[in-house]
């Protein structure tokens, strides 16, 4: 089972796993959300969108891990 954590950046920006719009939960992609605003996709090689939550999850685990960034 996979858990959606988010993280904190390190700018105190939170970056979680999210479904593609207009997709139908078809793709899923990295993104960052400021406090009360909308949601932006963080675009890196490390970060590509995925067909799976479970492989969209990993990929930003082991990114926040080489990063430093800890789960809220």
């Amino acid at each position: 089972m996979t858990t959606n954590k988010i993280y904190l950046d390190e700018n105190g920006i939170r970056v979680f796993v999210s479904s593609g719009i207009a997709t139908n939960g078809k793709t899923w992609l990295t993104v960052r959300q400021k406090k009360g605003k909308g949601t932006h996709r963080i675009k890196s090689p490390a970060l590509p969108i995925r067909e799976t939550l479970a492989k969209a999850q990993e990929d930003l685990d082991a990114y926040a891990k080489r990063k430093g960034w800890k789960p809220l």
